[in-house]
């Protein structure tokens, strides 16, 4: 269990350091693998503890600057402008949870990985970005704004169609990466 957690965090880590700031959007094309690792033989309750995690050590990361827009235009002690991001973390992470949970539960079902993880993720995006206000801040297709070339897509698809191709290849390398460690000779 301890290596499904250290994969689930260095998930996290590369989401977090695929996004502006860092600079490193390529990054985000891989950054699932780990959390797929995770994810191999897990229950679909153990996918969303796994998958909360990643998401909670992520959106720490990529939200960490609210602390000081909280304090210093919010007039709000740090502790509770670090509370609020917390909680913020905490509550963007339950989709990333439910993205783990429901590759789980698809693949318990014959749904093969390249299928269900895009198609999960982007309708999870989706919705994280529409519901109630809406909160669309983090979408995975944002990592990519170093790429003018690579995201002419979006002119036709939105930034669900970069999304969608960001998972996918994630999903690929991962069952490339399994298949081939399934054939190493010992």
């Amino acid at each position: 269990m301890k290596n499904r957690r250290l994969l689930a965090g260095l998930s996290g880590l590369l989401l977090f350091f695929s996004f502006p700031v860092h600079g490193y959007g390529i990054v985000a094309w891989a950054a699932l693998v780990p959390l797929f690792f995770a994810l191999k033989d897990a229950s679909p309750g153990g996918g969303f503890r796994i998958g909360f995690l990643a998401g909670f050590v992520a959106h720490i990361g990529i939200f960490y600057w609210i602390i000081y827009v909280v304090v210093h235009y919010g007039y709000l002690p740090v502790y509770a402008a670090t509370g609020a991001m917390l909680l913020l973390a905490a509550y963007l992470s339950l989709y990333t949870a439910c993205f783990a949970m429901g590759v789980v539960f698809l693949k318990g079902k014959g749904v093969p990985l390249f299928l269900s993880a895009p198609l999960v993720w982007t309708v999870l995006e989706f919705l994280r970005s529409h519901l109630l206000t809406g909160f669309p801040w983090g979408n995975l297709a944002y990592s990519q704004y170093l790429y003018t070339n690579a995201i002419q897509i979006s002119d036709i698809t939105g930034i669900y169609g970069i999304t969608w191709a960001i998972v996918l290849v994630n999903a690929v390398l991962y069952d490339l990466l399994s298949e081939r460690n399934q054939h190493r000779r010992l």
